[in-house]
């Protein structure tokens, strides 16, 4: 019903294109590793898995990283893809349901890192053998446990379907409306910062007071690393995450969460656990059937989208750590902020159609025409146009980053590079990927 050719052209994208070597190489390991994990896969569940391009995502996402550290990247990715599947498949889920998935997956997240993982136990078809002779371990141990599709298995039955994320999310301000808390964990409280100095010419940022940090974090980030090592501390398993989608998370997660060093995985949960915010407010906006307004929307979509988690991924793949007085400085952010609204904006645009039956309103067109009672049509040209003006804003931010000193230009160039290769790496793999093509 609306067509892509009426406003695709009009998104000219400054930003070049960029894909990382091993992209091909590693999406056929990603079929392979999903296949001991899920599987195994009938032949049409093996090529959804490759219809979607996971691994060229990640690829165009992170083009320099390694083979090993994308194959741990685009695992990463099918799963925050899967999991979103299985969140949005009903037009109006129960968000007991949706918060208890959640609330596994923080928990899971918490947990103190298991032992190393040794050599896979299941033998590697021939084509992942010869793979694997290469450099780039597999992910975890990815031990087979047969499933089949159905219901019960959205790892299989979901993939390839459109997805509300437009991407695989660090921590963010919280969404207008505040997401419910997941069952039997107290929300935690956070505080509101002050405004951290500007730095000086070839001087490295002094670290900031509680007060001047928390003005320069989102809502959902804990203030120091001890409060976030306490909120973060292990907890018993949630029998609501169970099954393929626990199975890949755990594996996909034993490489970062020995190799990073606590405070990025600190950073890495209260990225995740602000998504996952906003996918219980959505679940529970759907139910209720609250369609949020456009003030209310643009936010939710920044936690939605999951790119704040994606940014958390760019030190991983860089090996370039980005202290949090940089990270958070609010220059910093608004570049990060725009970019999200960019790839997620993006996003909307492509899946309206399918927005328009299971969404619940939960699309920027939709809420522009709601609220401005407006054609769909007209409220396609008005989001074009946001993000044409966001776009030119996003280049101005991105040059007016002022300089930390030579020790942490660098890592901090690496992330800005990150996040404009989130909008371009977004809107290329979306329309060459098999999930938003019915």
């Amino acid at each position: 019903m609306y067509g892509i050719s009426s406003w695709a052209a009009e998104l000219r994208c400054p930003i070049p294109a960029r894909l990382c070597p091993h992209a091909d190489a590693v999406q056929e390991w990603l079929v392979d590793w999903a296949d001991r994990l899920v599987g195994p896969l009938d032949a049409a569940g093996r090529e959804r898995f490759a219809r979607g391009r996971v691994a060229r995502y990640a690829g165009r996402l992170y083009p320099g990283a390694s083979e090993a550290d994308l194959r741990v990247i685009a695992a990463l990715f099918t799963w925050f893809f899967l999991l979103d599947d299985a969140c949005d498949a009903a037009r109006r889920p129960r968000p007991a349901e949706v918060a208890a998935l959640c609330d596994g997956v923080l928990r899971l997240l918490r947990a103190a890192p298991a032992p190393a993982p040794a050599a896979p136990a299941a033998p590697p078809t021939a084509a992942a053998a010869a793979r694997q002779a290469q450099p780039g371990p597999p992910v975890g141990t990815g031990r087979p446990v047969p499933t089949t599709a159905g219901p019960g298995n959205p790892a299989v039955e979901c993939v390839g379907r459109p997805s509300r994320a437009g991407h695989p999310t660090v921590p963010q301000p919280r969404p207008a409306q505040q997401p419910t808390a997941a069952p039997g964990q107290p929300r935690q409280t956070r505080q509101q910062p002050a405004t951290a100095p500007q730095p000086r010419p070839g001087q490295q940022p002094s670290t900031p007071t509680p007060a001047a940090r928390a003005a320069n974090q989102p809502a959902t980030r804990l203030t120091t690393p001890a409060q976030s090592r306490a909120a973060n501390r292990p907890a018993p398993r949630s029998e609501a995450f169970d099954g393929p989608l626990r199975r890949m998370l755990a594996d996909a997660w034993q490489v970062p969460s020995h190799r990073m060093p606590a405070a990025w995985r600190d950073r890495f949960v209260d990225a995740v656990a602000h998504h996952l915010d906003g996918v219980v407010t959505e679940a529970t906006n759907k139910a209720n059937g609250r369609l949020p307004g456009v003030a209310e929307y643009v936010p939710l979509r920044r936690a939605t989208s999951a790119a704040y988690v994606s940014y958390a991924l760019i030190e991983f793949a860089t090996g370039q750590r980005v202290p949090d007085a940089v990270y958070h400085h609010p220059a910093v952010r608004a570049v990060a902020d725009t970019a999200n609204d960019l790839l997620s904006w993006f996003n909307d645009l492509l899946s309206l159609e399918r927005d328009a039956a299971t969404s619940g309103g939960h699309n920027l067109v939709l809420a522009v025409a709601r609220e401005e009672g407006i054609p769909v049509e007209a409220a396609i040209e008005a989001v074009v146009r946001r993000w044409q003006q966001s776009m030119r804003h996003f280049v101005e931010l991105r040059a007016a980053v002022p300089s930390f000193g030579p020790a942490l230009d660098g890592p901090l160039r690496h992330y800005l590079d990150g996040l404009a290769n989130s909008v371009r790496g977004t809107m290329d793999w979306s329309l060459e990927s098999g999930r938003y093509r019915s």
